[in-house]
């Protein structure tokens, strides 16, 4: 049995047990890193130099990294970052020399990385701290629902052009623009959440509800045209622990993801979620409320897989999993192998699985990047075999 790649994409989803080989799924390379530039400078990469072209809209897709990792799926779609009218304005002056996103406050500063020299938009602090500053940026700019571009074609004709060019390579996931939880303790920072959360717990669903009602507007969009499944990005923990407590999650987060996860079940679309840090508390609530798939599931962070597969299994579609941190970045050769069997080993068995590093390729040597590649293609058939 041989499928194709939306076939394994859909089955793993789905959960409808083993494909014919483990599915691949990766972030991709940090674009300012040292293993970036490895890359770069590679003939491996030249090897897998590809573009692709939409028959509707004539337009080029540059897929060379993702044939470079094989993968069977990536959050792309031909909507890019033009889904919301944000704008990138220069930040208030007490932030010399940072930008901030007007659409969640969010305040950048670019510095130049130590071993590349390329410029890293890093993130500096949350403008958005206030009741009133917030009303006077949406009174300015518009609130985050008032700002979906409708000049983008949502028609099942530019998404199926856009899946067939793609077809031998991979199947896309169209991405959502606004993550609601970390755009809120971003663009507000840790503490005044917390403090709002207390002192005017309203305000804070009022700001959730907006991200929550921008992305269920681009979901309806998406259904339009056609994408079976979504990806969204939104951290919920740190190494050891969430960001806020289950508590907290229940009352302030969860029912905005409810109406995200629930848009897209209603409309037969299926929801992916990427969170750093040790979330394994959170995650039966989240597929309580209609989650189907969850990546990075960070080892450093003390996410316990093997538990999350045997509890959550039956009901959660897993990707990643490679302990990016510490053994992709500062194992040996051999070490990266026996981590590849490790996470395949752990969450295969059965299918519903993506193998994958938990997170994007930041400083990683060049040997264990090949490594880990060949690794994962001699491991990832069905029937099982890590010997």
């Amino acid at each position: 049995m041989v499928l194709s790649k939306r076939e394994r994409v859909l089955r793993t989803v789905k959960l409808e047990g083993e494909p014919d080989v483990v599915p691949i799924f990766t972030l991709g390379f940090e674009r300012t890193s040292k293993t970036f530039l490895d890359y770069q400078n590679s003939d491996e990469r030249k090897n897998c130099l590809s573009w692709v072209q939409s028959k509707a809209t004539k337009l080029k897709y540059y897929i060379t990294e993702q044939r470079f990792w094989n993968v069977d799926a990536n959050f792309m779609d031909p909507w890019g970052v033009g889904k919301v009218k944000k704008k990138i304005k220069k930040a208030p002056p007490e932030y010399p020399d940072c930008r901030i996103d007007t659409l969640t406050g969010r305040l950048y500063k670019n510095v130049k990385q130590v071993e590349t020299g390329l410029d890293y938009s890093w993130y500096i602090d949350g403008y958005f701290r206030s009741p009133d500053i917030v009303y006077s940026y949406w009174d300015k700019y518009g609130k985050p629902s008032e700002l979906i571009n409708d000049r983008p074609n949502y028609s099942p004709q530019i998404w199926e052009a856009f899946v067939e060019a793609l077809s031998p390579y991979l199947y896309p996931m169209a991405w959502l623009p606004i993550a609601p939880h970390e755009a809120l303790f971003e663009g507000m920072t840790i503490t005044k959440v917390a403090y709002h959360m207390r002192k005017n717990p309203q305000f804070i669903h009022e700001v959730m509800a907006e991200y929550a009602k921008t992305n269920v507007e681009i979901i309806k969009r998406f259904a339009e045209a056609g994408v079976e499944i979504v990806f969204m990005f939104d951290d919920l923990g740190y190494k050891g622990q969430t960001i806020f407590s289950l508590k907290q999650l229940r009352e302030f987060i969860l029912p905005y993801y409810k109406q995200i996860y629930q848009a897209c079940r209603k409309r037969g679309i299926y929801i992916i979620q990427h969170s750093c840090g040790k979330i394994d508390e959170f995650l039966p609530d989240m597929v309580d409320a209609g989650l189907n798939g969850i990546q990075a599931l960070e080892p450093a962070a003390g996410v316990d897989l093997a538990h999350l597969k045997e509890t959550l299994g039956d009901r959660l579609c897993f990707l990643g999993g490679l302990d990016s941190s510490r053994i992709l970045n500062f194992g040996t050769v051999a070490e990266v192998e026996e981590e590849v069997k490790r996470g395949i080993k752990t969450a295969a068995s059965g299918g519903g699985y993506f193998v994958g590093p938990s997170h994007n390729i930041l400083n990683m040597p060049w040997e264990n990047v090949l490594a880990m590649r060949a690794a994962i293609e001699k491991y990832r058939k069905y029937p099982l075999n890590l010997a």
